[in-house]
Formats: C-alpha cells, sequence, structure tokens
C-alpha cells in the first residue's frame, strides 16, 4: 500500500483540459503505448525544467496527489501510470508551454477547495509555507492518505 503525498503545483489552462476533465483519447491512433488501452485519462505530468525527476521516480500507483494554485489547494487525486514519453505526445497534444517527458495519469480525481494554511497545518508546515512539486516527508505524513483525503472535504464541504 503507498502512502506518498506529492503536492502538485499547476497551471489553470492546462489542468482545466487535462485533469479537471478526462482527455478521450480514443481520436488519438498515435497515442503513447502506456495509454493504447485507455478510452480516456486525466493526464499531468512533472515539468522537466524543474529538476524533480527523483520526486517523479517515486510516484507510485495510488499515492495521492494534492494540486494547488495561488494558494488554494483545488484538486485530490490518485496516481495511475506513471511513464517517460520521450516523443512528448502528450504535451505537444494538450499543453500549452509545457513540454514535458515525465507523464502520469490521474485517478479518483475529486475538486476540493481548501486554503493552503489548512492543507499545510496537516503536514505541520507554517500557515505561509508555498511548496513546488514534492513528495510529502514521510515523517509529516501522520494519517492514512484516505483520512487525509477525508480531511480536505470535510473542510470543502464546511466552507463551502
Amino acid at each position: 500500500m503507498s502512502a506518498n503525498v506529492f503536492l502538485v503545483p499547476i497551471d489553470p489552462e492546462n489542468f482545466d483540459r487535462t485533469v479537471r476533465s478526462a482527455v478521450d483519447l480514443t481520436e488519438y491512433d498515435d497515442r503513447p503505448e502506456p495509454l493504447a488501452d485507455l478510452d480516456e485519462a486525466r493526464l499531468w505530468a512533472v515539468d522537466d525544467e524543474s529538476g524533480n525527476g527523483s520526486t517523479f521516480e517515486r510516484m507510485s500507483e495510488g499515492d495521492l496527489l494534492l494540486f494547488y494554485h495561488d494558494g488554494e489547494y483545488l484538486a485530490t487525486g490518485r496516481v495511475g501510470t506513471t511513464f517517460e514519453d520521450e516523443d512528448r505526445w502528450v504535451s505537444g497534444t494538450f499543453w500549452t508551454a509545457f513540454p514535458t517527458t515525465r507523464v502520469y495519469t490521474v485517478t479518483d480525481f475529486a475538486a476540493v477547495s481548501a486554503p493552503k494554511r489548512a492543507v499545510n497545518a496537516i503536514f505541520d508546515y507554517s500557515a505561509s509555507y508555498t511548496p513546488g512539486f514534492m513528495r510529502v516527508a514521510d515523517s509529516r505524513v501522520n494519517a492514512e492518505l484516505s483520512s487525509i483525503e477525508s480531511a480536505i472535504e470535510h473542510y470543502t464541504k464546511r466552507n463551502a
């Protein structure tokens, strides 16, 4: 059972195009092998320029993803398939100004709305802390992943 949590900054336009809404892959005969058997998928990636190759390599199926932008966590999900897209087919097909080879699918997507300070408190970060793409250290993950998701969902409902 995976217990990794990843904090993932997003570009809203690209995120809306390929995560918030699943991509219909049936019209693309040239898609990469890891996507060949999928009719649709939610797709995201690690920016090759960020130097986070080792963080990407630690991603496993079922890991928790917490997506954020501009001081707010907007969605949760789980890591599906990870793969190296050497031809940059995904980024060239779906994203603007986001050339990357380190791609992953997102499963169990849920839209949420939680301020950065609330999520930071879960992991004992300062209220103002703004992470880049990162894996939360094991010592800061003190609950089951489903409990973390539930806490964020509860916060979203309470403050809706």
